[in-house]
């Protein structure tokens, strides 16, 4: 038998947002490949005792938080822009890639690494082949997490002629991006995206044009999730029976504009005038826990908040007419897959990592971008359509399940390993 490829997985959490939530299952899929052997490394503490903390001393866990905080309050001092996008700027020296050095792996796996997971110019210390998943457009930015204003300058490159003129102080973005490209010249990295948009994006960006994004997609546990009885997850979460339900979950999603809750409200307005005899439930987990609020006559919102029991969120699912998801950008779209796993139709705008995921007429609709009547007139059809909640299912698990994706992942490292960490 040949030997395992040991693979570590470098993640700034393994417990906090979507993508250590993508980190933690490409994880656990690869542990069902026997010619892989896959580890999670993290900066910020875990209740996992398998994952391994590279902040492990109380002297590494304080150096981390102050730099974290000393990153953030330059950047919100020294920059001012319209662009309201976390950023991060990874440019504090630390002990990441010493700790690294010490364990034994043939792959470094990256994922989320902003909040200075590890320094850009650190990169080039590490002397194993690297492969990158993109949770979000950070590795195609400068400081940005999140191209808001559809900037032409992450596909020019960034310079003072390109910059935004609401843009003040001095240019965070451009610096960040200036490193970033002096460190992909010297370091080999793979990009793997998790969507057809983002490879798009990636292969129209000046820092990845001389590269081939590999596209695998976030894996889903489908026995994880089940088709649950609508009266009884109802009953438990204590919502009417006879009203029209409606769920939208997202981290921070009532303050964060880009997952588009002030939409799906309008949206909710314009059904209730379509169908002005019945009442419609808003149920919200991921942000603020609020008891509810009436929104109008007919319309009330209800808030569960951070949600992290995955039974409890099935439930969520489970008692929903339709999960809608009227984010303007989603890398990929771990909530609409989630609910397709449980059966539930799903309702979201024809955007970004989202149009991999829904397929019309079959696991829900795609709505005409940013068109709150279209998404109106496509949440009516969710009421009024039949939908096979199995063959939703099995289509979701032949395209996301835990084995399909790891064997594309088996493969890439071999390719990766094969080759001498060419870009394949």
């Amino acid at each position: 038998m040949k030997n395992k490829i040991k693979v570590i997985h470098l993640g700034y959490s393994d417990n906090y947002g979507g993508a250590s939530i993508a980190m933690n299952r490409i994880n656990d899929a690869l542990s069902l490949v026997e010619t892989i052997d896959s580890k999670m490394a993290t900066v910020t503490a875990s209740i996992n005792p398998e994952v391994i903390c590279l902040n492990s001393t109380f002297i590494d866990k304080i150096f981390a938080y102050f730099r974290v905080r000393i990153a953030y309050k330059t950047v919100q001092f020294l920059q001012k822009t319209s662009n309201q996008s976390g950023r991060s700027i990874n440019c504090f020296p630390s002990t990441v890639s010493a700790r690294l050095a010490t364990l034994e792996f043939d792959v470094l796996h990256l994922h989320w690494i902003g909040n200075e997971t590890i320094r850009l110019e650190d990169l080039a210390k590490i002397k194993k082949p690297i492969v990158w998943t993109f949770h979000d457009n950070w590795p195609l930015l400068g400081a940005e997490h999140t191209d808001i204003d559809d900037s032409i300058r992450f596909i020019e490159g960034y310079s003072a002629s390109n910059r935004d003129e609401l843009t003040r102080g001095i240019d965070i973005d451009s610096w960040t991006w200036k490193r970033k490209k002096n460190v992909f010249k010297k370091v080999k990295i793979q990009p793997i995206v998790v969507s057809s948009w983002l490879a798009e994006q990636t292969k129209k960006s000046y820092l990845w044009k001389n590269s081939i994004p590999e596209i695998i997609h976030n894996p889903i546990k489908i026995e994880s999730w089940t088709v649950l009885e609508k009266k009884k997850c109802r009953e438990q979460l204590n919502l009417s029976e006879h009203n029209k339900v409606i769920v939208f979950g997202a981290v921070n999603g009532f303050t964060d504009e880009l997952k588009g809750y002030r939409n799906l409200e309008k949206a909710v307005h314009v059904l209730s005038k379509i169908l002005p005899k019945d009442n419609f439930t808003l149920l919200v987990f991921g942000d603020a826990d609020i008891k509810e609020i009436r929104l109008s006559e007919t319309v009330v919102l209800k808030s569960v908040g951070k949600i992290d029991d995955f039974r409890l969120l099935n439930t969520i699912y489970c008692s929903a007419d339709v999960v809608a998801i009227p984010s303007y950008i989603e890398t990929f779209g771990q909530v609409a897959v989630e609910a397709i796993s449980c059966g539930v139709p799903v309702v979201a705008f024809q955007t970004s990592g989202l149009i991999d995921i829904i397929r019309d007429d079959f696991n829900g609709f795609l709505c005409s971008p940013f068109k709150v009547e279209d998404m109106a007139h496509k949440l009516h059809l969710a009421f009024l359509s039949l939908w096979d909640s199995e063959k939703m299912r099995r289509d979701i698990n032949s395209r996301f399940g835990y084995l399909t994706v790891a064997k594309k992942y088996e493969l890439l490292y071999e390719k990766i390993l094969k080759n001498n960490n060419e870009f394949i």
